[in-house]
């Protein structure tokens, strides 16, 4: 019988370091992997795989990674090994809100300023998750996504989440959690990490929820992340749904001018 690797997509604000803190808990420095970026010497986007490929011991002692530079490739690391590999998504308006109150409150750790929404969703990448998915799991270069249509897009992503044990939404982590640690035969059980909540308590932030935002601050929402809810409805929800190119997004057009924005938002966290 093969030996079980698990491999979890980090994808950000949807538990992730509750999934890694339990394996690096249970299982060790040699036995749990968190693959670091490949370099900061060039854009990453600029290139295939984005971590660095080299192993904390010998790969026969490895038996869970994660973390945000996982990509499908690692798995020719690890040759006749059985690949478990999983995912948790998150409806895509609470991640932006949960990303947003996240950003805000690190930044007001630093001593800087909170910025406002509406600045933080143009400073984002368009369909934050879809993207991260395609530029870090299925490592494809930042040029190749920009040429590509949001139903080609659409289509990869389906390909590639055919290809996961599990996709599932953030609520149930604990049972994600409980069914892999079961199959390498660990702890079932792991306490929440890095939540909203234990990071208010040192900022004293009140918390943004979708009651609080303008109409055009839910439009904004809505409209930079169609694709993303796209992904959330067909593979966790698991309905029936056909991707509605008449939501494409300009992607390209927002790469291009989004550094600006991103300049925006560090001004106001640093003079208000």
């Amino acid at each position: 019988m093969m030996d079980t690797l698990l491999i979890h997509v980090h994808v950000p604000k949807c538990a992730g370091i509750t999934v890694e803190k339990h394996f690096e808990y249970e299982l060790g420095s040699t036995g749990f992997w968190k693959p670091r970026r490949r370099t900061r010497k060039l854009p990453l986007g600029l290139l295939g795989y984005k971590y660095n490929p080299r192993l904390p011991g010998p790969a026969d002692q490895i038996r869970a990674i994660s973390g945000h530079f996982a990509g499908s490739s690692l798995a020719k690391l690890f040759a006749n090994r059985r690949i478990v590999r999983s995912i948790i998504l998150r409806e895509p308006q609470s991640l932006m809100l949960s990303w947003y109150n996240f950003r805000v409150m690190r930044y007001m750790l630093k001593g800087q300023k909170p910025h406002s929404f509406s600045l933080f969703m143009r400073s984002m990448r368009m369909n934050p998750v879809s993207h991260f998915l395609l530029e870090r799991w299925v490592e494809l270069p930042w040029v190749r996504m920009s040429r590509m249509t949001d139903d080609m897009k659409a289509a990869a992503l389906d390909k590639t989440l055919k290809t996961f044990d599990y996709v599932v939404d953030i609520s149930e982590t604990d049972i994600l959690i409980a069914s892999l640690s079961a199959q390498i035969g660990i702890a079932d059980c792991a306490p929440r990490r890095n939540t909203a909540e234990q990071i208010q308590q040192k900022t004293g932030w009140e918390l943004i929820g979708l009651d609080d935002l303008s109409e055009q601050d839910r439009f904004l929402l809505r409209s930079r992340t169609s694709l993303d809810r796209y992904l959330w409805r067909r593979w966790v929800l698991k309905e029936n749904v056909v991707f509605d190119h008449s939501n494409a997004t300009g992607f390209l057009f927002s790469e291009l001018v989004r550094p600006s924005y991103q300049l925006q938002r560090r001004a106001v966290g640093r003079f208000g």
